[in-house]
């Protein structure tokens, strides 16, 4: 079983050029002594947790390799394509 980790994604209220206030994400962190902190710089500032994968670096890793894998696929496509012309 793949266990879970904790995302802290920081976030600000801040007004846009239409004078709207809008949410922002200003930073994510692991830690959340360091959310805490952030929430506790002014009312503008919050957090919003999220679960991820712990293995989240394998599965980006996977991913990478699979667009290049395709990316590499079309290359040789295109070159098999231009010698049979």
């Amino acid at each position: 079983m793949t266990g879970s980790l904790t995302v802290y994604v920081l976030t600000a209220l801040s007004l846009d050029g239409t004078g709207e206030i809008t949410n922002r994400n200003v930073g994510v962190t692991f830690s959340l002594h360091e959310a805490e902190l952030h929430r506790g710089d002014g009312v503008a500032n919050d957090y919003e947790t999220f679960q991820i994968a712990a293995n989240w670096q394998e599965d980006s890793a996977t991913t990478d390799l699979v667009v290049a894998m395709r990316t590499f696929r079309s290359i040789v496509e295109e070159m098999q394509s231009e010698a049979l012309r």
